[in-house]
């Protein structure tokens, strides 16, 4: 059966994961733990995925350990001497990330995309549905690429974009 809506709200994801691989291969190593936009830019990077779990977790699961340190992919001023994992480690965690959406937009089709995401929605308070849930996956990978892209960029380098 085809699904042409979910396949257009996949693709900007599968867009958004794609360009945070480009930034995985081209972030030199002498930036990956400077501070930008208030954050390491491996924090940036590892919190656009680490997120995941927390859009897609289901209602009243448990949170996923993450790897790289307590809250390392919390936004908050906590922990914020944790020191950077290498790149190869980021790429494992985010071909991880990367397989669960797979899993998760494999079991939607069109029909379900107007249907509640229970756990999301009642952790952020209000409710979400499948299709905003697959359009925040995207709008919030980008939104954090936007800040590694640009650490490229002021330290001199051709971004992603």
């Amino acid at each position: 059966m085809a699904n042409p809506i979910k396949d257009s709200l996949a693709a900007s994801v599968a867009h958004a994961f794609g360009l945070m691989d480009e930034f995985l291969k081209l972030c030199p190593e002498d930036i990956w733990a400077q501070r930008f936009g208030g954050w390491p830019i491996w924090r940036q990077f590892f919190h656009a995925f680490n997120a995941i779990d927390f859009f897609l977790r289901a209602e009243n699961a448990a949170e996923t350990p993450a790897p790289f340190g307590a809250n390392a992919g919390n936004l908050d001023g906590k922990n914020s001497d944790i020191p950077a994992p290498g790149k190869e480690a980021m790429r494992e965690y985010m071909e991880a990330a990367q397989k669960r959406v797979d899993g998760y937009l494999a079991s939607l089709n069109d029909e379900a995309l107007g249907q509640l995401n229970k756990g999301l929605s009642a952790r952020i308070g209000r409710e979400y549905t499948h299709a905003a849930t697959i359009a925040l996956l995207a709008s919030h990978t980008m939104y954090h690429l936007g800040t590694c892209d640009a650490a490229l960029r002021e330290s001199g380098r051709p971004g992603v974009f």
